[in-house]
């Protein structure tokens, strides 16, 4: 009966290791993918905002904030266990840096574009003028 109980051990032991390396893989990645698809969005409106005339060379930074679960989802006994995380990033903020943003009409052009295309008020948005290497004494 023992050598049986070994024997299970000796089964069970590499198959939690090969469980456990998975399960950090698999977040691993996850993580990465996030990181990646926020720099590839930012990039984006980037690109799309240094087109605008009088804008110049932007700058553009998205603040994620964890949302945690509503009350009526933790109702559900299962919910920790179907979700794969208890936190939801979502966007809370946008620091905008730009050459043009000195001007206030650039300024406001500037505010009123992302907050239309990214549905987001404006009193989330910031946005700065960009430091002029001839600006510096």
């Amino acid at each position: 009966m023992e050598n049986k109980w070994k024997k299970q051990k000796l089964i069970f032991i590499p198959i939690a290791v090969l469980v456990f390396i998975a399960y950090i893989s698999v977040t691993w990645n996850e993580s990465n993918e996030e990181q990646n698809q926020s720099s590839t969005e930012e990039s984006r409106l980037e690109q799309v905002l240094g087109q605008i005339q009088g804008v110049g060379q932007v700058k553009v930074y998205f603040h994620y904030e964890n949302q945690t679960p509503s009350e009526n989802d933790s109702d559900s006994l299962l919910n920790g266990y179907l979700s794969s995380s208890e936190h939801e990033k979502y966007l809370s903020g946008l620091l905008v840096v730009s050459e043009g943003a000195s001007n206030p009409a650039i300024k406001k052009q500037l505010l009123e574009t992302i907050s239309s295309v990214m549905q987001m008020p404006t009193h989330r948005i910031m946005i700065v003028p960009m430091e002029n290497k001839g600006d510096e004494q």
